[in-house]
């Protein structure tokens, strides 16, 4: 079931625990930017980055739902997204010398400015749920 909530400029979503988690992430993101009138090329970058969150909390969170997207814009010139799990540590896959995992994160690293990070948090469609967010900044 999709659900989203939006409060003038903050939005969540209900991601799919499954392989489409992804792509789910990409659309929903590309709706709340062309509602925020994003540019394109932030939109691009913005919708690469969550597809390397989405994709993170895919292959590192499955088991730990729910999955969720937030969008929020702090004022006329920056928003944030982030992707929520239930997975209980703050701990993110390193990027290795040699192996594909954790490369997604040197993107995000890149493409936001050093802009994001990773919190404690609870799941917003259900607080009850503890997990983490992983999340990055952009200009709009």
């Amino acid at each position: 079931m999709e659900l989203a909530i939006d409060l003038g400029r903050t939005w969540t979503w209900s991601l799919p625990a499954d392989a489409t988690c992804p792509r789910v992430a990409r659309a929903r993101l590309r709706e709340a930017l062309a509602a925020l009138e994003v540019s394109r090329e932030t939109v691009e970058d913005a919708v690469l980055m969550v597809s390397e969150l989405a994709t993170n909390a895919h292959q590192h969170a499955a088991g730990y739902p729910p999955h969720e997207l937030w969008v929020y814009c702090f004022d006329d010139r920056t928003f944030s997204c982030a992707v929520f799990d239930g997975l209980p540590t703050r701990e993110l896959p390193l990027a290795l010398e040699r192996g594909d995992f954790g490369r997604g994160l040197s993107i995000v690293a890149e493409l936001s400015g050093g802009r994001w990070g990773t919190d404690a948090a609870h799941a917003r469609l259900d607080p009850c749920v503890r997990g983490k967010a992983v999340w990055f900044t952009c200009d709009r």
